[in-house]
């Protein structure tokens, strides 16, 4: 409760003098409600403003025996913390700066006290509605284990920043509690608790602390950034890519002015370890040969031509790019690829013996008559592929049998379990045969297919594998 002391000069505020002109005992009662109220509001706003206002503070917190959080690191910004007797550390002033759509590493050090575990956990005000632990405001760090905070064990995690995140300031808080199989850490913005040997939640050994981020607008990236553009793209003639199929997926294309085309909307799953086959159709604007490349950024260094990146599926010749003629290549995903989405570029090169294409994922050249590289006559497309980890279960290739290829009236197709499903895809992406089947030895009837090369997707114990094969 505020005492408000009058004398003739001045008024004091819980004994904080304020500096206060031409107060006189003859105000009027109406004036001196004015003042009462102003202050009262004065109060009211202090008070609003107390750490941690508006959000929760930690419950029970004189039950809590504090064992601190040491390091916190997040976009960029570092906060180191020696504070040992304060459960809810304030570092609000400490200001983090992230973009909406990018992603941090959120990495949070810490002292056990021993050979013990505590539980790390992150909660963020994405919508600014003054609450931590709204659904996807909750991030699981990570268990600390066996540290005294200063000997660089850690935990991270991946931190994206939403894209509907609202811009501006808000609040993160970081929560270190003591967990064990008999007593499990809880999942509490508002308490370091634990479920004490299953008797119910209890104030435990932890702390928590809080910093604020400021949260920048999503940056505009303008295609295709981050990775290159095709140079001299004003003096390359379009003979345009009309058809990509990989991995099941289909682009088609019928930009004839464009020299890159923007298809990084069209996101193709794929899982490291995976083959597919890559198809690409073309036309060559006559009896001509265009050579097709493929660059894919494995490794997520938004550059393309690294090695072990770059696919030469060879050169399409006097086609109009409607008339079936593709060149097709197996790609298989690394092991080690990065997870996640990547950038895939086709490019399309007009090539000959005197004028080779150069192998370029930011150009479109050729050799003209060896007296250098010069603008050619083709074009560039760009998709994103989605990355998905290496699956336990594998389909094994070496207990498949597929026969005769090429293809004539009936493909055998002979697994160790039962096959699921197949489906046949023309190099378009349509599906042309589909069967359902419980068996491991099919026999399908392909004699109405035309002559050319297709995509079998077999499913089996609910393991996908894509092939490629020729019917005659």
């Amino acid at each position: 409760m505020a005492i408000l002391l009058f004398s003739q000069d001045s008024i004091f505020y819980d004994s904080f003098p304020i500096k206060f002109y031409n107060l006189v005992v003859k105000q009027t009662h109406i004036n001196m409600k004015k003042i009462t109220l102003a202050l009262v509001l004065l109060t009211f706003g202090m008070q609003a403003q107390t750490f941690p206002n508006p959000y929760c503070n930690i419950t029970d917190v004189a039950d809590v025996s504090v064992e601190e959080i040491t390091v916190v690191t997040f976009g960029g910004t570092s906060i180191t913390n020696t504070d040992i007797d304060t459960v809810l550390i304030n570092e609000t002033a400490t200001v983090a700066n992230v973009a909406a759509g990018e992603t941090y590493a959120l990495v949070v050090e810490g002292n056990t006290y021993g050979p013990f575990d505590t539980n790390i956990v992150a909660f963020i005000d994405w919508n600014n509605n003054n609450t931590l632990d709204d659904a996807g405001e909750i991030y699981e760090v990570g268990t600390l284990t066996n540290s005294d905070g200063t000997d660089g064990v850690s935990v991270t995690l991946d931190i994206t920043v939403p894209a509907d995140a609202v811009i501006g300031l808000t609040r993160i808080r970081i929560t270190k509690t003591y967990t064990d199989e008999d007593s499990p850490a809880e999942i509490d913005a508002c308490g370091i608790t634990f479920d004490a040997f299953g008797q119910g939640f209890y104030p435990g050994f932890g702390q928590a602390l809080d910093f604020t981020l400021d949260i920048e607008p999503m940056p505009i990236v303008n295609f295709p950034e981050p990775y290159c553009d095709i140079a001299d793209a004003a003096d390359v003639s379009v003979e345009e890519i009309t058809a990509v199929t990989f991995a099941g997926t289909s682009i088609t294309n019928t930009d004839i002015a464009t020299v890159l085309i923007d298809e990084t909307t069209t996101v193709v799953n794929v899982a490291a370890g995976e083959t597919y086959a890559l198809v690409v159709e073309g036309n060559t604007a006559g009896p001509f040969d265009t050579n097709i490349v493929a660059f894919i950024d494995w490794n997520q260094n938004d550059t393309l031509d690294d090695a072990g990146e770059i696919y030469e599926l060879g050169p399409l010749s006097d086609t109009d790019g409607t008339d079936g003629v593709s060149v097709t290549l197996d790609i298989t995903v690394p092991t080690d690829a990065v997870l996640g989405t990547t950038r895939i570029r086709i490019t399309k090169t007009y090539t000959d013996e005197d004028s080779p294409a150069d192998v370029n994922a930011c150009g479109i050249t050729f050799d003209a008559f060896g007296q250098g590289s010069y603008a050619s006559y083709g074009q560039a497309l760009d998709f994103t592929l989605s990355i998905a980890p290496l699956s336990v279960d594998t389909f094994q290739l070496n207990a498949l049998s597929v026969y005769p290829v090429p293809a004539h009236d009936v493909l055998h197709i002979n697994y160790k379990s039962s096959i699921s499903s197949v489906k046949i895809y023309n190099v378009l992406g349509q599906e042309v045969l589909a069967k359902n089947s419980h068996s491991n030895n099919l026999q399908l009837d392909v004699s109405e297919l035309a002559s050319g090369a297709y995509i079998i997707k077999l499913v089996s114990e609910g393991i996908e594998h894509t092939m490629r094969i020729l019917k005659n």
